[in-house]
């Protein structure tokens, strides 16, 4: 019998189909009502939604009537992204949950929950419960729901979520002002936007007519599960050329791109060139900041969220800009709960991810896109012009995804690494970070594959890759 309990992740459920199945999210359904809302005195009405991957439609059917028989009432919304799904949520302040396995490849699936509000459902809020509970029923009690009824969508209310989405996005990215700026200053912009034939072409689907002068380039904006044209994972850099491409070859003045579920956002600017994720944070952070401090009684506090193994920058970009800058181990479920307990304006990843306080500090990749047009129509700069002195005092690797060798753990790594660098300063606050005056990396095991994740940062030009392979020297591999 396989080991469903692996297919709960810290912060959501994933697997490889045929692993992750039908019955799989039956019983998860199922367990989120008798094991966290009824218990805990939590709405039983759950917004439900799906990507677009070929196994959704199939496993969003089976979580719906697993949440129905259990007695929930769940609300059928069809397709959408992960922040579509969250802005329903908050429209309806009831828990929701969104078939999707976000940037994986197309055999795989998932599901992100959220509990109420805020609350994502992570192992310590109630997914270690429900994980529990699958695990006493799965091929153990019979199970069959090809006779139920296929799923109505409940139109209207997915009208209504959508234009409570969409005023979000206009407020967020203060779209009107910026129409108005834009015309003003007779200020056109092309922006190419690949979606990687995720939910980024839904979500774009409701923006492009919003502004009066972008003309929005889109590449892979068709809904497609089996994602043709590259996988959706613009963190993996090799799945931007096609948009590098558009940039370089047809006068486009800057780009981005979503994940799977549009939850995430990279950017590329003018000269086709990948802005590092920690600088994207650093950036937000100072721009909402300036902000904050020119608006009197907010209900929110100066303090921006971020994670102590990513880039010094964003630490010391927010100290200048008179805010507190508060870490948090990573992971959503971690930096919402953060955000929320300090009420910070903003919290960012440099995996993509950038969460919002009016967004009831949940993460979306449009509402990073549409706070960065605003920006720069309002500062009237180039986006590569923007991130110059980052650039030339933090030079920071890729993200390295190292595969550990069978028989190590990663308390084996984190022992060679304290005994060889037993003279930095030491953090085990997520993973290990090491610290050195003029570098510094961290690792940590990845929460939803066997891996390490390592990044190293220096502020000496041409010692980065040096440095990084003296610290793979050191673990042996």
């Amino acid at each position: 019998m396989f080991d469903y309990s692996q297919l709960f992740k810290a912060y959501d459920v994933r697997g490889t189909v045929p692993f992750i199945n039908a019955e799989v999210y039956y019983w998860t359904g199922y367990g989120l009502v008798t094991e966290v809302l009824k218990p805990e005195s939590l709405p039983l009405n759950v917004n439900l939604m799906r990507d677009t991957r070929y196994s959704s439609p199939e496993f969003y059917k089976a979580m719906y009537y697993g949440i129905l028989d259990a007695g929930g009432s769940p609300v059928a919304l069809g397709l959408g992204s992960s922040d579509t799904m969250y802005a329903s949520c908050q429209y309806d302040n009831c828990p929701g949950a969104i078939i999707t396995a976000s940037h994986n490849p197309k055999d795989d699936n998932g599901v992100k929950i959220l509990k109420i509000g805020s609350t994502a459902l992570g192992l310590d809020e109630g997914l270690g419960k429900i994980r529990d509970f699958v695990m006493t029923k799965i091929e153990k009690q019979p199970f069959d729901i090809s006779n139920r009824p296929e799923l109505v969508e409940n139109l209207n209310l997915k009208i209504k979520v959508e234009e409570f989405f969409c005023n979000k996005i206009k407020q967020i990215g203060e779209i009107d002002e910026v129409d108005k700026i834009m015309k003003q200053r007779n200020i056109k912009l092309k922006i190419a936007v690949d979606a990687g034939n995720g939910m980024g072409g839904f979500v774009m689907n409701l923006v492009k007519d919003m502004y009066s002068n972008i003309e929005f380039v889109p590449l892979y904006w068709e809904l497609d599960g089996q994602f043709p044209n590259h996988p959706a994972d613009p963190q993996n850099f090799a799945n931007l050329k096609d948009l590098q491409d558009v940039i370089k070859n047809h006068n486009v003045d800057f780009g981005f791109a979503f994940d799977g579920d549009a939850d995430r956002v990279f950017f590329v600017d003018d000269k086709a060139q990948v802005i590092n994720g920690d600088f994207l944070v650093s950036f937000f952070a100072k721009s909402l900041l300036n902000s904050y401090h020119k608006k009197p009684n907010s209900a929110f506090n100066p303090a921006v969220v971020y994670l102590q193994p990513g880039s010094r920058a964003v630490p010391e970009t927010i100290a200048e800009a008179d805010g507190v800058a508060i870490p948090s181990q990573q992971g959503h479920t971690k930096i919402k709960a953060n955000m929320k307990k300090y009420k910070a304006i903003y919290g960012g990843e440099f995996s993509g991810h950038h969460y919002f306080s009016d967004f009831g500090y949940l993460d979306s990749g449009i509402l990073g896109a549409v706070l960065m047009i605003k920006i720069l129509v309002e500062e009237d700069k180039k986006l590569s012009e923007v991130f110059t002195r980052l650039q030339k005092s933090y030079f920071i690797s890729d993200l390295i995804n190292l595969t550990v060798p069978d028989g190590i753990t990663f308390a084996d790594v984190d022992a060679k690494l304290k005994t060889h660098f037993k003279d930095a300063v030491i953090s085990n606050f997520d993973g290990i970070s090491v610290f050195y005056p003029d570098w510094k990396f961290s690792m940590r095991p990845s929460n939803t594959e066997p891996k390490i994740r390592f990044i190293l940062e220096s502020k000496i030009n041409n010692i980065t890759d040096a440095k990084v392979a003296e610290v793979r020297s050191v673990i042996g591999f």
